[in-house]
């Protein structure tokens, strides 16, 4: 670990991107929301290594996990994975991450865009992409349901932007 650097490997390449502070409130307010939606606090996750047979691991901003899991974190005790981008035309979270999270049966993938203004809600993973897309602007209520049954809601209203 590098101290303020988070570190990923994608597809070949091993990327060190700085948390700015925009992403890192996002993180604790997104956190937050879920205590608030009556998720218990040991299923929230943030930055915990989740395996993937076969790909590289994830460590997601937040993870929201089966009450029944145990570690080591697999990708079968992902609930939903919460990502905020950390660059602009950010394709690891738009389209490797996706695609992965996909491919393992995520239930739920969230991408929260500061430079947007914008959160992508995808759900239904099929053939290795997500069947149900759902776009909200900052300043909306993104409301989803877990594999569990648990209504989500996590206001945007005090998200911040970055340019």
């Amino acid at each position: 670990m590098i101290e303020g650097f988070k570190i990923e490997v994608v597809g070949d390449r091993v990327i060190m991107t700085p948390q700015s502070s925009v992403q890192s409130l996002t993180i604790f307010e997104v956190r937050d929301a879920l205590l608030a939606s009556g998720i218990a606090r040991k299923r929230v996750l943030s930055d915990v290594e989740i395996t993937f047979p076969g790909e590289p691991d994830r460590c997601p901003d937040v993870s929201i996990i089966a009450g029944e899991a145990v570690e080591p974190l697999t990708h079968e005790a992902l609930l939903a994975a919460i990502e905020i981008v950390s660059s602009k035309n950010d394709k690891n979270d738009y389209a490797v991450k996706t695609w992965q999270y996909a491919h393992f049966g995520v239930p739920v993938y969230l991408i929260i865009d500061p430079f947007r203004g914008e959160c992508d809600l995808l759900t239904e993973p099929r053939d290795d992409a997500y069947a149900s897309r759902r776009t909200y602007k900052y300043g909306d209520t993104i409301t989803f349901t877990l594999a569990d049954s648990t209504a989500v809601e996590i206001p945007t209203d005090t998200f911040d932007r970055r340019k």
